[in-house]
C-alpha cells in the first residue's frame, strides 16, 4: 500500500528563526540554497510506500522556489487544523491512510519513511499512529540538539513530526481536535478533556503507553497508538537558531 501524503508548509516565520532569515514563511529557509521544505519532499519522492503528494502553504512562492514535484500546492492559513482539511480536500478520495509530514525535519529520508510507514501498516490495529523517539536515541545521532522530553513509565521520550491517520478523524472528531489544536500548548486547559487526575499522573512520568491509548480511544472513539522508533531524525525540526545551525553543518559536511 502506498500512502497520499500531507507536507504542512505554512508556519509564517514570526518566531525565533526569524533573526536568521527574513522569509516570510519557515518551509522556505534557505539550508544550502534549497528551501528547507524541498529537502523533505525530496525524501518522501524518493520513497516507496508514498503516492500523491500535497504540499500546503503559501502556494505561489512554494511554486516559484521547490524544484522538487508535488502533485498538489494548496494555498495554506496560519491554522494547522485548516491546513490538514485543505490538504485532504485536494486528495479527495485517497489512501485508507494518510502520511502528515511538518516541513521543518530536513534530515528526513526516503528509508526513515519508508521504515516508519511499513511499522505502522504491519500493526494495522490503529486510526492514528504518533511517533515518539527514546531520548538515549535522539542524544546518540543529536548530542547538541535542545529537545521537549516527556517520562512515561516506558522511559523518556521526545515527540516526532510523522503521523499516520485515518483521514476521516480529521472529519468524524472536528469540535473535539478544534480544541486540542487549540490548547495543544496548554496542558492545564487540556486537563479539561483529560481529567486532572490523568494529566497529574503523566506530569508525575507514570503513565504508561497503553493508559494514554485508552484514555484516548474513550475520549475520541479512535484507537491511537504511539510507535515507539530509533529514528532520531523524525524528531530534529527546526524551530530556532540552534537548530538551523545544526542542520547546515550536518547537510554540508
Amino acid at each position: 500500500m502506498k500512502l497520499d501524503v500531507i507536507i504542512l508548509a505554512g508556519a509564517p516565520n514570526d518566531g525565533p528563526l526569524k533573526e536568521m532569515s527574513d522569509t516570510e514563511h519557515e518551509a522556505l529557509i534557505k539550508i544550502a540554497h534549497l528551501p528547507m521544505v524541498e529537502y523533505v519532499l525530496k525524501a518522501v519522492n524518493q520513497a516507496q510506500y508514498t503516492g500523491r503528494v500535497v504540499v500546503v502553504g503559501p502556494q505561489k512562492e512554494l511554486e516559484e522556489s521547490i524544484q522538487e514535484k508535488a502533485d498538489f500546492f494548496v494555498e495554506g492559513s496560519y491554522s494547522i487544523k485548516d491546513n490538514i482539511l485543505r490538504g485532504l480536500a485536494a486528495l479527495e478520495d485517497g489512501s485508507d491512510y494518510i502520511l502528515l509530514m511538518s516541513s521543518d525535519i530536513p534530515l528526513i529520508t526516503a528509508e526513515v519513511i519508508d521504515k516508519y510507514i511499513q511499522a505502522c501498516l504491519q500493526d494495522g490495529k490503529a486510526d492514528l499512529y504518533y511517533p515518539i523517539i527514546p531520548k538515549e536515541s535522539n542524544l546518540e545521532k543529536f548530542p547538541e540538539a535542545k529537545r521537549t522530553y516527556f517520562q512515561l513509565a516506558e522511559g523518556v521520550f521526545t515527540g516526532g513530526n510523522m503521523v499516520i491517520v485515518k483521514p476521516e478523524i480529521f472529519t468524524g472528531t472536528e469540535a473535539l481536535l478544534e480544541k486540542v489544536f487549540a490548547w495543544r500548548k496548554k496542558p492545564w486547559k487540556l486537563s479539561r478533556l483529560l481529567g486532572v487526575k490523568f494529566i497529574m499522573r503523566f506530569v508525575a512520568g507514570n503513565l504508561s503507553i497503553v493508559e494514554i491509548e485508552e484514555k484516548v480511544a474513550k475520549i475520541t472513539g479512535y484507537r491511537g497508538h504511539f510507535m515507539v522508533t530509533e529514528d532520531a531524525e523524525i524528531g530534529f525540526d527546526v524551530d530556532k537558531p540552534s537548530d538551523l545551525e545544526i542542520i547546515q553543518n550536518t547537510l554540508i559536511s
